[in-house]
C-alpha cells in the first residue's frame, strides 16, 4: 500500500517546480510590458504614415463617400516592441537550429500572441477606443497582430480625421479609399502601426495568363496548345445558381483528360487511369464570403 504523505509530497515538489516553467508554457506571466503609459487623449494625436492607397490620387477623386457607407472589417495593425521583435528572430533562428533546445518547437497562434503581441492592457485600452467611437470589434487575433473592427465612412472619418472618398479610375473602376493618412491618439502611437482596409482596392496577381500550353520532356521547352477543349462546361446560369452570383460567362471544369493533355501525364498508368486515387484542391482567395474554395 502506498504511504499516505506521498501525495502531498508530489504535489509540494509540482509547486516547487512552477517557477522554473519556461514562460512559453504559462503565457506573459507579467513579462510582457504595457506600452501605452498615458491616458488617451483624442485632442493629441499622431499621423499612421503610409496609410493611403497609392491610386488615391486627385485626378480620381470624385468626392466625400456618404457618411452611411459601411465599411466592415476594417484591420488594426498592432506592432512588437523592439525587444520582442530581437526575441523573436532569436526563437526562429533557434527553431531551425538541430543544436538548439527549441528546435522544431512552434507555437501556437495564442502562445505567440501571448508571448509577441502588446500587453492585456494595451490590447484593453485598443479595443476600448475603438468602441468608445463608435466601431464594433469583431475579433482580436489570436496572435495579437491585428485588432477586426467595423463601422462607417462617417466614424472613421471622427475617429481617424481623414475622409473617405470615391475614386475613379481611367478605365472606369470605382473604389472608396481614405484621402489622407489616418490619425489616432498619440498615446496608442507606441502599438499601433497603421490602419489596413480603409479602402476597397484589391490586389491583382502579377502574372498573365497565356492560355493552356504543352512542356516538351526532351527539349523542357513550352507552347501553346490550340484547339484544346476542356471535358465539361457549365454555362453561367449555372455558375450563378452554383455560387451565388450572376455571370455571363461560361465556366470550365478540369478533367483528368484535360490535366493529362496540359501537364503531359500519360493517359494509363500500369492499365489505370494516370491519377487514380488522387485528390486535387484549388484553395483561392477572396473578401467576399458567398465565394469558397472550390474542391474537386
Amino acid at each position: 500500500m502506498r504511504p499516505k504523505y506521498v501525495v502531498p509530497a508530489l504535489f509540494i515538489l509540482l509547486l516547487s517546480l512552477i517557477p522554473f516553467l519556461p514562460t512559453r508554457v504559462l503565457g506573459q506571466a507579467g513579462n510582457v510590458q504595457s506600452r501605452i503609459g498615458e491616458a488617451v487623449d483624442n485632442t493629441k494625436l499622431a499621423t499612421l504614415r503610409g496609410n493611403v492607397h497609392p491610386l488615391a490620387r486627385t485626378q480620381f477623386d470624385r468626392g466625400a463617400a456618404p457618411a452611411s457607407l459601411p465599411m466592415e472589417h476594417m484591420m488594426l495593425l498592432l506592432t512588437r516592441s523592439p525587444q520582442q521583435e530581437a526575441a523573436l528572430e532569436t526563437l526562429m533562428a533557434q527553431q531551425q537550429e538541430p543544436t538548439s533546445a527549441n528546435y522544431h518547437k512552434w507555437l501556437t497562434p495564442q502562445q505567440f500572441g501571448q508571448e509577441f503581441g502588446p500587453s492585456d492592457q494595451d490590447i484593453q485600452a485598443v479595443t476600448s477606443w475603438l468602441q468608445s467611437q463608435g466601431f464594433q470589434v469583431n475579433q482580436v487575433a489570436n496572435g495579437r497582430t491585428t485588432i477586426d473592427f467595423s463601422g462607417t465612412a462617417g466614424t472613421v472619418q471622427q475617429a481617424f480625421h481623414t475622409a473617405i472618398h470615391s475614386y475613379v479610375l481611367a478605365n472606369g473602376e470605382q473604389h472608396w479609399a481614405n484621402s489622407t493618412d489616418p490619425q489616432i491618439p498619440a498615446a496608442l502611437a507606441p502599438v499601433v502601426a497603421g490602419v489596413n482596409s480603409l479602402n476597397n482596392f484589391r490586389r491583382k496577381p502579377f502574372h498573365a495568363s497565356h492560355g493552356l500550353v504543352r512542356r516538351n520532356l526532351t527539349t523542357g521547352k513550352f507552347s501553346q496548345v490550340p484547339g484544346i477543349k476542356p471535358e465539361f462546361t457549365f454555362a453561367g446560369a449555372s455558375l450563378g445558381a452554383c455560387r451565388g452570383i450572376s455571370t455571363s460567362n461560361n465556366c470550365w471544369g478540369v478533367g483528368p483528360g484535360d490535366l493529362s493533355v496540359i501537364y503531359n501525364i500519360p493517359s494509363t498508368v500500369n492499365g489505370s487511369p494516370a491519377g487514380t486515387g488522387q485528390t486535387i484542391a484549388i484553395v483561392s482567395d477572396s473578401d467576399r464570403r458567398d465565394r469558397v474554395p472550390q474542391h474537386i
